[in-house]
């Protein structure tokens, strides 16, 4: 009868540490981050914005387009004939406007600056798509390997169930002890039921970011391990404020409107407009140059005379939106600052109890687990013990490989956050 109590413990013991666990079908995690950055609609949006952007660049510094005009010059009111007088004719006029010296190229560069800060925010939310990828991905490694962790939970139960039952059977145990590992078998069932419908429901977020359909089958993640480390804050904060691209951002909009003013300050001044003119006319009797054709040129230009309420006002309006963005590139960059602090304090707590785990308290709890096992088979031990060092071990072992997910989910944070690959 020991040796059966023996057979049946050791074998549910090796299934709940992982003995028998087998390899599952695994996802490439940078196969998952190509996909997503060439699938998702979000990314493809600000994609186009950024296009959409660019070609403004080249219309910003293009002068308007001429003007051709035909006119009647001259016509009699009374006859409507050309022959009337000397002075009736055919004209055509072409012209053309030019700004004041400067305001295009300032224009064109309002219009790069834009560009630029479209480009910017296009690979910040790269950055963001990645970091969204990462976190689906470990969320499914974190609930694959809950739910191994409970299944072979669930093997070691049954396990304990039969050997509480063989010694009920045989006066040696008590019923209550077979009703206590029922109602925690029952208990596994219902975690497992709960982590499965959560894997469901992180599957369809990683199909959301890889634009699939949100029942698309997933495989498995590979096994998660720490990922080593060993930039301080400070630095990171330093890789952070050079590369960030949502810095980038709105640094290129404090440019673009302050080429705006500029472009405003240009318009204080005229804009000159240069014509061209040919008239045909008809020979008359008479005529002091023989019927010979008109040439006419002009210059012109616009009056400013209402700055006041135009182009003054356009110069404060740059103003204030040049003291807007700067505000808002401060507000970024102590924010920026700030969540790479805490995130890093994450993450060195993550990595710190994940190699408590690993170095003192899963091997104790091992430990305790077997020595449990062999008490109880010699009655040295009560199944109430046995059984809370088994439930103690399931759940030091979900904890530690929630540390070891987490510690990888804040580095992904922190990428994103930084706006530059750091591993």
């Amino acid at each position: 009868m020991l040796t059966f109590f023996k057979r049946i413990g050791l074998c549910g013991l090796a299934l709940a540490l992982g003995w028998g666990a087998t390899e599952a079908q695994e996802l490439n995690l940078q196969v998952l981050i190509d996909e997503a950055l060439a699938n998702n609609p979000e990314l493809s949006t600000l994609k186009h914005r950024w296009e959409a952007f660019e070609t403004r660049v080249p219309q910003a510094g293009a002068l308007d387009d001429p003007m051709f005009k035909l006119e009647a010059s001259n016509l009699p009111l009374s006859s409507f004939d050309y022959n009337s007088t000397p002075m009736s004719g055919n004209q055509l006029v072409l012209s053309q406007k030019f700004p004041f010296p400067g305001t295009l190229s300032a224009k064109e560069r309002a219009a790069r600056h834009a560009s630029t800060s479209a480009e910017s925010m296009y690979l910040d939310r790269e950055g963001a798509i990645v970091n969204r990828v990462k976190q689906a991905y470990f969320t499914l490694a974190f609930l694959d390997r809950s739910i191994a962790i409970t299944e072979n939970n669930q093997t070691l139960l049954k396990a304990l169930i039969r050997i509480a039952q063989t010694k009920y059977a045989v006066g040696r145990g008590l019923q209550q002890d077979v009703l206590k590992a029922q109602v925690a078998l029952s208990g596994l069932m219902d975690r497992l039921i709960k982590l499965k419908t959560m894997r469901r429901m992180a599957e369809a977020r990683l199909n959301l970011v890889l634009n699939r359909s949100p029942q698309s089958p997933v495989g498995a993640p590979r096994e998660v391990n720490l990922t080593r480390f060993e930039m301080n804050t400070e630095a990171v904060q330093q890789v952070a404020l050079k590369n960030r691209p949502l810095l980038k951002a709105v640094d290129q909009t404090i440019r673009q409107w302050q080429a705006t003013e500029d472009v405003a300050k240009k318009q204080l001044w005229p804009n000159f407009t240069f014509s061209l003119g040919y008239r045909q006319r008809a020979f008359m009797p008479g005529d002091p140059v023989k019927g010979s054709d008109f040439l006419s040129f002009g210059a012109g230009v616009n009056l400013p005379i209402f700055q006041g309420r135009k182009q003054r006002q356009k110069i404060s309006e740059a103003r204030a939106n040049i003291r807007m963005a700067e505000a808002q590139h401060e507000s970024a960059r102590q924010k920026i600052l700030f969540q790479v602090q805490m995130i890093y304090l994450e993450i060195e707590q993550h990595r710190d109890e994940a190699a408590l785990f690993q170095t003192a308290i899963l091997p104790q709890a091992k430990q305790s687990l077997k020595s449990a096992m062999a008490g109880y088979q010699v009655d040295k031990v009560d199944f109430l013990t046995l059984l809370n060092n088994q439930v103690t071990l399931f759940n030091f072992e979900i904890d530690y490989y929630r540390h070891v997910t987490a510690h990888e989910k804040q580095l992904a944070e922190l990428e994103a956050v930084v706006g530059t690959r750091l591993f």
